[in-house]
């Protein structure tokens, strides 16, 4: 495991707001999905990269879901969030982000040495088109405030900060927290603002990237996109380009498009209603995308409403950490069927920590490497992900895995052949009405080269799983079960199998799953109100204090130091030995 992992700075703000916005192998991709193949007609060798309803439900205390659409957030501060540059270093394992301590608000006020650009009714930028994206320096500021009326423009931002003077694009909330709403639906473009190619115009609602006229090996860096909503980048819409042309947006369009850069932070944003929520896709060497921090946003309703090539986020950078946000139920198809993944990654030293996370083709989709192969493929932070101190919910029994490890192209060679780390969280299944033959799935590890520790963890049904619909620990693909599975001092619903044993259902199994079934079990835990999404723990519940002590087997880096609370942030979990249980600590 690479030990070298980067430290992040997180500048606490003063401003604290409301976000005021409003199966199977699905979400599996190939180069359809936005990655490969898409891009290469478009970006003229420069860029080998990237070429319904949200059904989250209320509920109370801090382990409840944000609570829909109208959640709040209470995000993180004015810095840049990101460390010194590493170059094509391995990122290791703490991903693009951390920190000990959660963020606290979101502060738009100017504090760089550059130029304070605000946009609004009665400011010096009535409009976003009419500031200078395309000369944004370290230190530059562009603040947007709230209005009325959603701001329809496009924006491409390719400046080069440092971490004490980002580049920062951010809103300012309205009386009643409301973010100033960016819709892509009828948009328009400043001609002067440098895509990396024109063919990337229909690529995102905001690019972030190369500028086509500066030098090849300049690098955007050390960018901060924060307290906006951003919407309406998807094919059913239009916008007008730089030159004018009315243009539709591309399949893999994005509320956020990261082309190339480093050290990106996107905080404290309602990104809901485009094709793809967040799409960073990168190349190897100066084409790559290095250090994200994606953190306390409310990310829901994206993905395609004819395939399941899209997602809520999909990325392929070295190093990137999600942490604090929401993660709501991806948009569903025509068919009514949510068809793309949650959170769907292809990055080098990913960290998944203190999220809430529901529903979706898979909840987190971690596989191969595809642009960035040539450089992450060597890195052993690739073959090493970290998932802990998160909120799993799937409601209702949709065939297909919940946490997918492995690949989806079969181009095995490039799978993770590595280790899902899968500590201290809370899975919930909601399969109240399950139907005989329902047999939601759990994980799914694509072949015997990928191995799974599972520590720690509460795993809930809200009944018990039956001979005829259980709940699948390892799920399969194509017949057969794979993987190479531990499971330690878990607690465990009734009724959850290794795998799929459903008479007349039979799957070849090459799996191994040690640790099951687990000797901690029963219906129920001793949450505060599972009923109200609430997964707090009350005073005397079993799973305090019983778990295994991990301090051996994690990096001090990624140890459990916090938990999710609604909406968007965390706040401390106390230490404790032996650990309790899951995603929430002892209260």
């Amino acid at each position: 495991m690479n030990r070298n992992l980067i430290s992040w700075l997180v500048v606490a703000g003063v401003f604290s707001f409301a976000v005021g916005c409003g199966g199977g192998s699905a979400g599996d991709s190939d180069a359809e999905d936005g990655f490969g193949g898409e891009d290469a007609a478009n970006t003229g060798g420069e860029d080998g990269a990237t070429g319904g309803e949200d059904a989250s439900s209320g509920g109370n205390g801090a382990g409840a879901n944000a609570g829909g659409d109208g959640a709040g957030a209470s995000t993180g501060g004015n810095g840049a969030g990101a460390g010194a540059s590493t170059g094509g270093s391995d990122p290791g394992n703490s991903g693009g982000g951390g920190g000990s301590s959660p963020p606290v608000t979101v502060d738009c006020t100017h504090v760089g040495s550059g130029t304070d650009y605000q946009v609004g009714p009665g400011k010096a930028y009535e409009n976003i088109g009419d500031v200078p994206f395309e000369s944004l320096v370290a230190g530059d500021t562009v603040r947007i405030f709230h209005r009325a009326e959603p701001y329809r423009e496009k924006m491409m931002i390719a400046g080069v900060g440092t971490a004490d003077q980002p580049v920062r694009v951010c809103g300012v909330a309205g009386p009643n927290g409301e973010l100033p709403v960016i819709d892509g639906n009828g948009a328009t473009t400043r001609p002067q603002m440098d895509f990396p190619f024109n063919g990337h115009q229909p690529r995102g609602l905001i690019i972030i990237g190369h500028a086509h006229d500066r030098p090849y090996e300049e690098q955007p860096s050390h960018i901060v996109v924060e307290g906006l909503e951003l919407t309406g980048a998807s094919p059913e819409n239009t916008f007008t380009d730089k030159s004018g042309a009315a243009t539709t947006y591309g399949p893999a369009a994005a509320g956020i498009f990261v082309q190339r850069g480093d050290d990106i932070t996107v905080r404290g944003c309602a990104i809901h209603e485009n094709n793809n929520g967040i799409f960073m896709g990168t190349g190897s060497g100066v084409d790559a995308t290095r250090r994200v921090l994606i953190e306390a946003n409310h990310i829901y309703l994206n993905g395609s409403l004819t395939d399941f090539f899209e997602h809520n986020v999909y990325n392929e950078v070295e190093g990137i950490t999600y942490q604090f946000n929401h993660f709501g139920r991806p948009r569903a198809g025509a068919n009514g069927v949510v068809n793309g993944a949650n959170i769907k990654d292809r990055s080098a030293g990913t960290v998944i920590r203190y999220n809430w996370i529901e529903d979706g083709g898979h909840l987190i989709d971690l596989v191969e490497a595809q642009e960035a192969k040539a450089a992450t493929l060597a890195m052993p932070s690739f073959h090493e992900s970290f998932v802990y101190g998160n909120v799993l919910v799937r409601n209702g029994t949709q065939d297909g895995s919940m946490v997918h490890y492995g690949g989806d192209s079969g181009t095995v060679s490039d799978y993770r052949k590595g280790t899902l780390r899968f500590y201290q969280n809370t899975v919930v299944v909601k399969n109240a009405g399950a139907a005989a033959y329902d047999r939601p799935a759990v994980f799914e590890l694509s072949t015997n080269d990928e191995h799974l520790e599972a520590t720690n963890n509460i795993f809930f049904s809200t009944q018990a799983g039956t001979e005829l619909s259980p709940i699948v620990m390892l799920g399969r693909r194509d017949g057969v079960t794979s993987g190479i599975a531990t499971f330690t001092t878990n607690w465990v619903s009734p009724g959850w199998t290794p795998w799929d044993q459903t008479p007349g259902t039979e799957t070849q199994n090459v799996a191994t799953a040690a640790g099951l079934p687990s000797p901690i079990g029963g219906t129920d835990p001793g949450f505060t109100n599972a009923a109200s999404d609430d997964y707090t723990l009350k005073s005397g519940a079993p799973v305090i204090g019983v778990g295994t002590d991990l301090a051996s087997s994690i990096p001090p880096d990624l140890a459990v130091t916090l938990q999710y609370a609604a909406p968007q942030h965390a706040v401390p979990r106390a230490a404790e030995s032996p650990a309790t249980l899951g995603a929430m600590g002892a209260p």
